[in-house]
């Protein structure tokens, strides 16, 4: 646009040479003074501009609705006569109110605004916001675009993501349909002891807020450069943990069936949910890193009260994608849980390699248990190994109950 103008200037000014016209050139220089004034106009429009985002609850779960309060605010003397806003966020918690268009980006949105100003003005809107599914979603970038009263010059200004939102999924209730042979939960018959067994260390862990300082492993921690709790005999720390697997389809297929991905992360909450409700120590694994910190989703055994938030917290960001193979996660983390602990392992896609690392553990006396999430290829029978399986034949958005058959 300021090329336009500047066009038009030199365009005046000659004609006002060729014809010798005063009034002429007097026009082409109100248009240059007119452009300079826009032009700082443009220049200094967003100096003390501050836009803000304010949220009812950074923690939800599925289903819940959230307040979205935004501030955008002129903190000068000059006025803004237009002011057009673009907040990007996602789809998956989006406003109600307000107008809404798709965003560049896969799976996000745009709320947009267009408003005017006055000097020293400070405008706030709040918005409807529905946590449509589970998840961490950004809250921005945000662009803001401002000018001069012409529209002759514009600048823009950008702020980066500054809310994070954590969305939980639901929390059901867990049903056992049938009666295993064997009691898949081997912790049961186990006696708990109010007092650990501290003469018999087995070994080492990660720290977890709520572990005695007095148990840290000073040696392993200098070692690993982490924090390390020792884990002791099993006869005083039975625990329950669960390791999900996300595959959700036959390799060396790649790709992923969300039905079945979050009918999986319903059915492992719902497994936490239900040892903790029993008392007993639990942990989770999920096979793959996190898409915010670059590590692998884990928490570890504990009975602190805060374990199901834990928990809630890495199934909030469990995506599509394996960052290494179930069998080797299960083998590995396996090694440093107390012998009593129940293993569960949770998943759509079962390799051999999975069923091998179960069976050796099985024979070696551990307490192994089985769920296979969805009908499709039914459940085979594994020798010594409790297998259930969750139907996916109702939509997992409509589950009230999970069911263990």
């Amino acid at each position: 646009m300021g090329n336009a103008w500047l066009f038009l200037v030199v365009a005046l000014a000659a004609t006002s040479v060729l014809l010798r016209s005063v009034a002429l050139l007097l026009v082409a220089a109100l248009v240059v003074v007119l452009m300079g004034v826009t032009r700082l106009w443009a220049r200094y429009c967003l100096e003390r501009v501050e836009y803000k985002h304010h949220l009812s609850s950074y923690r939800a779960f599925t289903g819940d609705k959230l307040v979205l309060t935004t501030e955008l605010s002129n903190g000068k003397f000059l006025p803004l006569p237009w002011v057009q806003v673009k907040d990007e966020m996602s789809r998956y918690a989006a406003p109600l109110q307000g107008r809404v268009v798709a965003a560049p980006e896969h799976e996000r949105v745009i709320l947009t605004g267009f408003i005017s100003m006055s000097w020293y003005h400070r405008i706030t809107r709040r918005y409807t916001l529905v946590c449509q599914r589970r998840g961490h979603y950004f809250l921005g970038p945000a662009q803001i675009r401002s000018g001069d009263v012409f529209g002759m010059f514009s600048n823009e200004l950008r702020m980066e993501r500054d809310l994070l939102l954590a969305v939980y999924p639901r929390v059901l209730p867990l049903v056992l349909l049938r009666l295993p042979a064997q009691e898949p939960y081997g912790s049961v018959r186990l006696h708990k002891s109010l007092l650990e067994d501290v003469t018999r260390p087995v070994g080492s862990r990660e720290y977890v807020v709520g572990d005695s300082l007095r148990h840290i492993h000073w040696k392993t921690t200098a070692r690993t450069g982490q924090l390390q709790t020792r884990v002791y005999d099993a006869s005083t720390a039975p625990n329950f943990v669960v390791f999900y697997g996300v595959r959700t389809v036959e390799p060396p297929l790649q790709g992923s069936r969300p039905h079945l991905l979050e009918l999986g992360v319903l059915t492992a909450t719902a497994l936490v949910n239900y040892a903790l409700e029993n008392g007993y120590p639990v942990g989770l694994y999920v096979n793959q890193t996190s898409r915010l910190t670059s590590h692998l989703l884990q928490v570890p055994p504990s009975s602190n009260p805060d374990q199901l938030t834990r928990v809630l917290e890495v199934m909030a960001q469990v995506h599509p994608e394996e960052s290494r193979s179930l069998a080797a996660m299960v083998s590995e983390r396996s090694r440093s849980l107390p012998w009593g602990t129940t293993i569960v392992v949770v998943a759509a896609v079962i390799d051999e390699a999975t069923y091998t690392t179960l069976l050796r553990l099985r024979r070696a006396g551990r307490a192994v248990a089985l769920v296979k999430v969805g009908s499709g290829g039914g459940a085979p029978a594994v020798a010594g190994i409790p297998v259930f399986t969750v139907s996916d034949a109702v939509d997992w958005q409509k589950l009230e109950v999970v069911e263990l058959r």
